[in-house]
């Protein structure tokens, strides 16, 4: 499904918004659907991923699965005022699913990737919204 695999690009906080780019186009081919790195864009990608939660198994999928993780980091840098930066120096390294994660306004850093990886495994009770409320103290707003 992923014609541009992300993780033939070694991950880094300088290419993730590359990553994330990657997905725009394999969302639009398969789904009709246009992501534009808006907040609301995030209740897209819920519904995507249930799709391909429906038929996938998670390691057919990781490379895809990584790049929307990215785009949501996307979405908090451009949206939040988040930074890239790469997980061990966020602290975060032993417990990161990836080695790129969001740094907060704050201070906090986030793992967006992990979090699409956690919403794939677990389902609806991880959404990307509530993610995005949980990390700016903002709900998105509607589609």
């Amino acid at each position: 499904m992923v014609e541009n695999d992300p993780v033939s690009l070694t991950p880094s906080a300088a290419n993730a918004a590359e990553i994330a780019a990657l997905a725009v186009p394999v969302v639009q081919e398969n789904y009709g659907l246009t992501l534009d790195y808006g907040v609301a864009s995030l209740a897209k990608l819920d519904g995507i991923i249930d799709d391909l939660r429906r038929d996938q198994r998670f390691e057919a999928v990781q490379p895809l699965l990584f790049s929307l993780g990215c785009y949501v980091g996307e979405v908090l840098v451009r949206h939040a005022g988040g930074r890239w930066r790469s997980t061990e120096e966020l602290g975060m390294g032993k417990v990161a699913s990836s080695p790129v994660a969001i740094e907060m306004p704050d201070g906090r850093g986030c793992n967006p990737v992990g979090r699409v990886y956690k919403r794939f495994q677990k389902g609806r009770e991880d959404g990307l919204a509530a993610f995005y409320q949980a990390m700016t103290g903002k709900a998105p707003a509607g589609p």
